[in-house]
Formats: C-alpha cells, sequence, structure tokens
C-alpha cells in the first residue's frame, strides 16, 4: 500500500513566472478535478496515519493534500476548490507570518480549522533548522506549536520541515516533544514502513504539467 502526499505552496491566477513556488489555480484545478473524476480520496493527516499505522483499512486511491506557509492565497482561491470537490487538506503554518501581508489573519487561520482543514506546525519563522543548535530548534518547534493549540484548539504533532531542511538534532527534538510525524520533500510514496519523521511529500512547482500530477500519484 502506498500514498502519495502532495505538497504546494501559492496557488492564484497569476503566479510570478520567476517563481516555481507558484502555482497557476486553473492547473491546480484541473488537478483537483483528475482526482475526483478518477476516484481518489483525500485524507486528513489523521486518517492518513491510521492507514500508515494499520488502524483504519486504506481507501481504494488515497491521497494526502498539503500546503506550506499559510499564505492568504489559500482562503481566496484554495478553499472554493476544495470545497466544491469535498476534499481534505493539510495547511503546515509558520506562526509570525500570520496576519501579515500575504499570508492569512488568525481569523482566517481559525475559519479554515473550523472548516475541517488541518493547521498544523512549520516553525515559528520558517529558518534552515539544521543550521540552528538543539535549543534553538526547540524554540522554534516548540513555540509554534504552543501558539497553534492556542489558536486553533488542536494538539500540534504532526510537523513539516522548513525548505526539508533538518538533521539527526531536529528528529530528536521532535521525539522529545511528543511529534508521531513529520514531512520531509521527497519523490516518493508514504508506505507502512516508512520512518513516521521522514514521510515524503511531492512538492508541485509551476512547471509541472497535469501528466506530471498524474505521473505522482499514479
Amino acid at each position: 500500500m502506498e500514498i502519495p502526499v502532495l505538497l504546494y505552496h501559492v496557488v492564484k491566477p497569476d503566479p510570478d513566472p520567476g517563481n516555481d513556488y507558484q502555482y497557476r489555480l486553473d492547473e491546480f484545478e484541473r488537478q483537483m478535478a483528475w482526482l475526483h473524476e478518477n476516484g481518489y480520496t483525500t485524507l486528513s493527516v489523521d486518517e492518513y496515519l491510521d492507514v500508515l499505522d494499520g488502524k483504519a483499512p486504506a481507501p481504494a486511491k488515497p491521497v494526502l493534500i498539503t500546503f506550506d506557509d499559510n499564505t492568504a492565497d489559500f482562503t481566496e482561491y484554495v478553499m472554493p476548490v476544495l470545497t466544491r470537490y469535498g476534499m481534505k487538506a493539510a495547511q503546515f503554518t509558520v506562526t509570525d507570518w500570520i496576519g501579515n501581508r500575504l499570508n492569512m489573519s488568525a481569523e482566517d487561520m481559525k475559519e479554515i480549522a473550523a472548516r475541517g482543514i488541518d493547521v498544523l506546525n512549520h516553525t515559528v519563522s520558517h529558518p534552515m533548522l539544521a543550521e540552528l543548535d538543539k535549543a534553538g530548534q526547540r524554540e522554534e518547534i516548540a513555540e509554534a506549536g504552543r501558539a497553534l493549540e492556542a489558536l486553533v484548539g488542536r494538539k500540534q504533532d504532526v510537523f513539516a520541515y522548513p525548505y526539508g531542511n533538518y538533521n539527526e538534532v531536529t528528529i530528536e527534538v521532535l521525539r522529545e516533544l511528543g511529534y508521531r510525524a513529520a514531512f520531509i520533500v521527497s519523490d516518493a510514496k508514504s508506505t507502512p514502513s516508512t520512518p513516521r519523521l521522514e514521510l515524503p511529500r511531492y512538492c508541485l512547482l509551476q512547471r509541472h504539467t497535469l501528466d506530471d500530477f498524474v505521473r505522482m500519484v499514479s
């Protein structure tokens, strides 16, 4: 059993052609329509982990959709598409960015959480964690977790590494803080044997076409 996990950043109608992490809204809509038409089931993070851990049966075609960096386009452009197809997703959140001009407000974060989006930890300030000492890493992860628990009322025990950057110390900190899962960036699918603190995600970049997307999830 394999589960693809998808990672998006900015999704909007007019992405900057020089920024590969900004994705075209119409292409994103085509991808979500393709998943819907081809019988895929989007999972919450809890459902995804339960399937990997053998606590729940896997649907025929499972997929986990994730977004990083809590950018403001999520509420304006992404949520209507997810709602149209009844899809679940996770938003990995940088807490210092909440309320910035290009990011969602605290009220936005509470609203998407109330609508079923998993709001999860992506650190306080989006650093290269492997460049910090253990105390610095712990502060980035623990403080963001506390802030998100207070904001959305969800226990924070699932994490995504900024830039996919981490080291053995990061994993040690996550274990000490009680995290049960963390996501890296890697072109691979999750299986029951995948280390839970190194779960792979396919990163969707502006250059990726629908054919590329189909290869990732199929």
